[in-house]
């Protein structure tokens, strides 16, 4: 039933592991380099002024400079050495042996998925065996989206599918969170409508670390797929996006319009749950320290790390969701602008958010909104054919699971139109 390939096996997620290690260890190691340097500098700096001491000072730092420059490059040298020859012998190793499949395990998947938040970009361009795989997964296992094995998978499969779509450095797994098995109403949504409406839900992992455009074109791939292969007939889909996750939905409806492609002509309704549609103030926060860091030599080194996070993160910055968004801007500041909504003609869009202020106009929730993103970005109030609704006193994370969005939820999909503007 499930998709098991080479890179599934216990030998290419020990070489995949051994990569995340040595690019981190090597990393550090440049950012601490950085850093020697920057505080080295500081009273050869301070004696360059003095008269008859510039003389004196300028060949010890060159010596100084000349010995630390090549400790530091002789470590990071020996540590690729060892890592990528390491790397080989586990590709020669994959080679002789047949891939033995590792079986999943929540916590280590979710741990890997927070990771490719931050540096998935790498772990793609490195064709890292630990960077998560588009697709959808079952109880930890990515589904070959194949006829048999999907008729296998989902034996009572109906034509309505509902799609779950996580946000940033997550995974399925958590629209899980806050669930009691004791008390019904904090059941998954999934289950929920399964049992209340009839819908099939389906749940999305993605590298969230690769830009948002990225992902929504290969979720809308995917989903041409998957109406191609299910095991009945499909007459609706519904996507529902957490945080990022509702930006990478309406990224693939965008592609898929583009291309033509059936699946958007069943896309009955589309439901971003606190999505940054106007881009994500944290984003902007680390943007501006980082420059602001890079003017200070001490602090140069860390304004680097911070500045080697995803794409996928940086995309938050105004919330991109399109290839010509970004292509080609040099910085976030040449970019952004009014919000472009690539809408399926028949499909409605619901935009729902939260803050952990009191009311709209409580100070806490006006600068930090629900932990993450701000109302008027979760919310896009001046998109006037979006449903919205604002819960009060509530963070990002709990919108993945809270008897009101359920509710919001099911009656949109069963016609019952939101308010604009609810407040709850």
């Amino acid at each position: 039933m499930t998709d098991v390939s080479s890179r599934d096996g216990l030998l290419a997620q020990v070489r995949g592991a051994l990569s995340l290690a040595g690019t981190g260890l090597d990393r550090i190691t440049g950012h601490v380099h950085g850093f020697h340097r920057a505080i080295s500098d500081i009273p050869f700096k301070t004696m360059a002024p003095l008269p008859g001491i510039q003389a004196g000072s300028e060949p010890t730092r060159l010596i100084h400079d000349g010995i630390t420059d090549g400790v530091y490059g002789a470590v990071r040298g020996s540590m690729r050495l060892v890592f990528g020859a390491a790397d080989q012998l586990l590709r020669e190793a994959e080679k002789l042996a047949p891939p033995t499949p590792v079986p999943p395990n929540a916590r280590r998947d979710l741990a890997l998925s927070a990771m490719a938040g931050f540096v998935g970009d790498d772990m793609a361009v490195k064709r890292n065996p630990l960077a998560p795989r588009m697709g959808f997964y079952l109880q930890g296992e990515r589904l070959p989206l194949e006829r048999q094995a999907l008729a296998q998978a989902y034996p009572d499969a109906q034509g309505r599918l509902v799609v779950f779509i996580h946000g940033l450095a997550c995974n399925e797994s958590v629209w899980d969170f806050y669930t009691d098995v004791e008390q019904p109403d904090t059941h998954p949504y999934g289950p929920r409508l399964e049992q209340d409406l009839g819908y099939t839900p389906l749940y999305l992992r993605y590298n969230s670390g690769l830009h948002i455009s990225r992902n929504g074109a290969r979720l809308a791939r995917q989903l041409q797929r998957l109406a191609e292969r299910w095991p009945c007939s499909v007459q609706e889909i519904v996507l529902v996006g957490h945080s990022m996750g509702g930006l990478v939905a309406r990224s693939a409806v965008a592609a898929g319009l583009r291309d033509g492609a059936a699946w958007v002509g069943r896309l009955s309704n589309v439901i971003c749950l606190g999505s940054p549609h106007l881009g994500a103030p944290l984003e902007r926060w680390v943007d501006a320290g980082v420059r602001l860091m890079r003017r200070v030599p001490l602090s140069r080194p860390l304004a680097d790390l911070l500045h080697s996070r995803s794409v996928g993160v940086k995309d938050l910055f105004h919330g991109y969701v399109d290839d010509s968004d970004w292509r080609g801007r040099q910085t976030h500041h040449d970019g952004g602008g009014a919000l472009r909504i690539a809408k399926a003609p028949q499909a409605r869009y619901h935009f729902f958010g939260c803050t952990l202020g009191g009311d709209e106009q409580d100070p806490v929730g006006r600068v930090i909104g629900d932990g993450l993103v701000l109302l008027p970005s979760s919310t896009a109030a001046h998109l006037a054919d979006a449903d919205t609704a604002v819960l009060f006193r509530t963070s990002h994370m709990r919108l993945l699971n809270h008897p009101v969005i359920y509710g919001l939820i099911r009656d949109a999909l069963a016609g019952r139109r939101v308010l604009r503007g609810e407040v709850l």
